[in-house]
């Protein structure tokens, strides 16, 4: 479908505001996939029961009309033995749904004719009281009509010539009979028309609500996705927040002591970062914070987490590493930082980052055990001159 969400939503509105709920044509394919799902096993039933009605009128012969009883059984079982495998046929192969939609008028079209056949070649004194019983044709007909409309009303009128033709012959164009038939028949065709038009425009109008319904599902779902991404997410940079690094975090802790995994920690913070502010203003030091999350998650792996944990302060859980090999992580990634240059006007400005760094202590679990020594040894880095990285040792994690 060529068309965007926006236009499509468009359409399926003005076809519900319309007063015939017309199908646009970009969506008729969709339309009689709808119909095919939801009604195709109605319609195959109410054939089959159109078929078995048929074939009990049987018993209504063998009373009204006795004389053409054996005719009569012999004709309906020829029918349905011709028409009962080539209506279960087209339903297990066919997935056109309009031309199963207009497989039982058809089929009671034949029928029609073949009962006033019947009825021509009996005496019984009957035959003119038991033609009235052919309303149940076009009744029938029309109650099963589910896709289309004007299909059916051409059926329709072509049951009606058929049923009209014979009580014509069998008044033996008596005028009055017809007529008095015609008064009875004509109530009947127009009522169940009016129910295969409510019917095709209920369909109709039920298939555009459930496409809207769908798009507005999907609308908020992917708003839905959106939340839940940005309640995870830090704004400025891209990266992880603190919700979704203590989420993520404690399965890695989890992790690491399950198969008694090392697991170390990095905590990062600009330094200076206020006079950054202050000296060249708020929209640099924003650039600043969003280049230390580029450049720091080109230093680590695809499976460590990188997090803003608040303000320029930054974190990164890194599974499956010693202290020593975070060490040398924290080494690359403050030299990279060191090396990066953030546009202050027409100017370039540098900036340093302290590091403190800290593994997860033996038979531990605790992240907010880890956290205050990687903390620790950052407020180290600083004292000592910031621009460096420091080791959070065992004892930093036995204090925490």
């Amino acid at each position: 479908m060529s068309t965007s969400e926006p236009d499509q939503r468009q359409i399926i509105e003005r076809a519900l505001r319309d007063r015939l709920s017309l199908i646009p044509h970009e969506l008729r394919d969709a339309f009689h996939a709808y119909q095919d799902e939801h009604y195709r096993r109605f319609l195959l039933v109410v054939t089959l029961l159109g078929q078995l009605a048929y074939m009990s009128y049987v018993l209504a012969d063998m009373i009204v009309v006795p004389d053409v009883f054996d005719l009569s059984i012999a004709v309906r079982s020829a029918y349905i033995a011709l028409v009962l495998p080539l209506t279960l046929g087209m339903f297990l192969w066919s997935r056109n749904i309009r031309l199963l939609d207009l497989l039982l008028p058809v089929q009671i079209f034949f029928a029609a004719i073949l009962w006033f056949e019947l009825l021509v070649r009996s005496s019984s004194p009957w035959v003119t009281t038991y033609q009235y019983a052919s309303v149940i044709f076009i009744v029938l007909a029309n109650l099963c009509v589910q896709v289309r409309f004007l299909p059916s009303l051409a059926i329709s009128l072509l049951i009606s010539a058929a049923v009209m033709q014979g009580v014509y012959r069998l008044a033996a164009g008596n005028q009055e009979v017809v007529l008095v038939f015609s008064l009875v028949y004509l109530p009947v065709l127009l009522f169940s028309l009016f129910i295969s038009w409510s019917t095709t425009l209920d369909r109709r109008r039920a298939f555009l609500r459930a496409l809207l319904d769908r798009m507005t599902r999907e609308d908020l779902s992917a708003v839905n996705d959106k939340l839940q991404a940005l309640a995870h997410i830090d704004p400025l940079t891209g990266i992880g927040n603190r919700r979704d690094f203590e989420m993520r975090a404690q399965r890695e802790l989890a992790r690491a002591q399950r198969y008694q995994r090392p697991l170390s920690l990095l905590s990062l913070d600009v330094d200076h970062f206020k006079r950054i502010n202050d000296t060249h203003g708020h929209a640099v030091g924003d650039e600043v914070l969003r280049a230390l999350a580029r450049v720091a998650n080109q230093e680590l792996r695809e499976h460590d987490l990188l997090a803003r944990f608040g303000g320029e302060e930054f974190v990164a859980l890194l599974p499956d590493t010693t202290l020593d090999e975070a060490l040398v992580v924290a080494e690359r990634m403050r030299g990279a930082l060191g090396a990066c240059c953030v546009l202050s006007g027409e100017a370039g400005i540098r900036f340093t980052v302290s590091v403190g760094v800290a593994q997860l202590a033996d038979g531990s679990s605790e992240l907010t055990s880890l956290l205050k020594a990687a903390d620790k040894a950052l407020y180290q880095a600083k004292q000592k001159g910031r621009n460096q990285v420091c080791l959070a040792f065992r004892s930093m994690l036995t204090e925490s």
